[in-house]
């Protein structure tokens, strides 16, 4: 009867000890790595209405989004820096529009000097000329030849995929052009797929 016992007792606390080990384990992998995407409005926050439409889909879908204008790159660009060198992003997609389009190629530099990389930038309608530097895998630049917006060029170090598209000869405007459905499906589509390291 007291082997019994034993031979119970310890069935119990292999159980217990597992289901602690498992306790123990589930924050470390909920603390895994994860994709970040970093939205950049334009000159004021009321021009750049496609990228808050981005921002609620991408809520929506529970992808960690940090919107904000682009006059708050530097910071952003450090955010990006410290979670990609912690572990805490596994991956950065930036997003601009117009000045916030700059901003993005201006945080992939910095993110280049820190030795990361850049999974994605997608740039809308940009209206300062900039190149892609080379720790970008991909950049698909939306842009108005009729109007404001400029091509994005390749830097000299640079050997991932550029794609400029001009969207000219659609009725759409400077601002409206980000509300787009078929740049807003696209955008999606390119971020959710987005998955090369930052490290």
């Amino acid at each position: 009867m007291p082997s019994l016992f034993r031979a119970n007792f310890r069935i119990v606390r292999l159980g217990l000890t597992a289901l602690l080990l498992a306790a123990v384990a589930m924050p470390a992998a909920n603390a895994a790595g994860h994709k970040k995407v970093y939205l950049l409005r334009g000159l004021t926050n009321v021009l750049s209405p496609g990228i808050d439409q981005l921002n609620d889909d991408l809520q929506r879908r529970n992808v960690d989004v940090t919107i904000a204008n682009h006059a708050f790159s530097e910071g952003l660009a450090q955010d990006a820096i410290d979670g990609c060198k912690s572990g805490r992003f596994s991956s950065v997609v930036l997003v601009g529009h117009s000045l916030g389009a700059k901003a993005a190629v201006s945080i992939a530099e910095q993110l280049q000097k820190a030795g990361l990389h850049v999974a994605l930038i997608v740039t809308i309608d940009p209206v300062v000329k900039s190149a892609v530097p080379g720790n970008v895998h991909v950049l698909r630049n939306f842009y108005l030849s009729s109007g404001v917006g400029t091509l994005v060029e390749r830097g000299g170090h640079f050997r991932g995929r550029l794609q400029n598209v001009d969207m000219g000869k659609t009725d759409y405007g400077h601002v409206s052009l980000t509300t787009a459905p078929a740049i807003q499906g696209q955008i999606m589509q390119g971020i959710l797929a987005a998955n090369s390291s930052c490290r």
